[in-house]
């Protein structure tokens, strides 16, 4: 299959895109310890779990089940990444007739570990399990629709910026519906909260717009054009939003239930 195939087939730019010694080696890195460090956290939100009460033990849980489900999805892209690039004349080439990569296998787990961060939320927030079991609907539904309208159109980025660009609209306006649900929730976790720890919850509504703002960002990213600086750039925007919407968001709402 040639290289141009390959890109029409997966829609990523990384199969565009020959990288110098230090650029692949830079992604390497960047997959590699977001992995590592998804792994490495599952240990810890398992034993922070034995330090809290009963109602509240299934936050770092549900953590840790964030961290074995991201960091065996980034295995894979690391793995697939290896595979990806053949090294010609000291520089690495995207194979022709090897597997090729792609970016989906992270939408594949933002299908599964999205709704479990948005559960965490109003759980930690201690509200009523009514209130929580609807909570939790209203925010998974947009944050499902957000990924999957997001899948469809990163399958553009390799030239179809049009499609890239709808798609991307699509998926931000279900991204904005899931801020305003989880505005909702904060809102309810601010009256829920004991006084002088009423301007938490306030805090963690800009760390998620901090944190889940950068996804976007590295979505629309090969429109600057199909380099390797953008490959490993996105990359590593990734990896820094997965790292803190996930494992640092954890630690943040386990050391809030304490």
């Amino acid at each position: 299959m040639q290289t141009g195939a390959i890109a029409d087939t997966f829609g990523n730019i990384e199969n565009l895109v020959t990288l110098t010694s230090g650029q692949y080696t830079m992604g390497s890195l960047i997959l590699m310890v977001s992995y590592g460090a998804h792994f490495a956290f599952i240990i810890y939100f398992l034993m922070s779990s034995l330090q809290l009460a009963p109602r509240y033990r299934i936050v770092p849980v549900l953590s840790a089940v964030v961290m074995a489900s991201a960091g065996l999805s980034l295995l894979r892209e690391f793995s697939t990444w290896q595979a990806a690039y053949t090294l010609i004349g000291g520089q690495y080439v995207p194979a022709t007739d090897g597997e090729s990569f792609t970016n989906a296998y992270r939408y594949g787990n933002w299908t599964i570990t999205v709704p479990l961060l948005l559960s965490q939320l109003p759980i930690a927030f201690g509200l009523a399990r009514s209130v929580t079991h609807k909570k939790i609907i209203r925010m998974s539904i947009p944050a499902l629709l957000m990924i999957w309208t997001g899948l469809i159109g990163q399958f553009g980025e390799t030239g179809d910026f049009a499609r890239l660009n709808l798609w991307g609209v699509i998926s931000t306006v279900f991204f904005v519906w899931l801020i305003v649900e989880v505005r909702g929730v904060i809102t309810a976790g601010i009256a829920n909260s004991p006084a002088e720890i009423k301007a938490w919850p306030a805090n963690l509504w800009w760390y998620f717009l901090a944190t889940w703002g950068l996804y976007p960002i590295a979505y629309a990213l090969p429109q600057l054009g199909a380099s390797g600086d953008v490959v490993v750039v996105r990359q590593l925007l990734f990896s820094i939003a997965d790292i803190s919407s996930k494992l640092l968001y954890g630690i943040i709402l386990s050391g809030y239930v304490l």
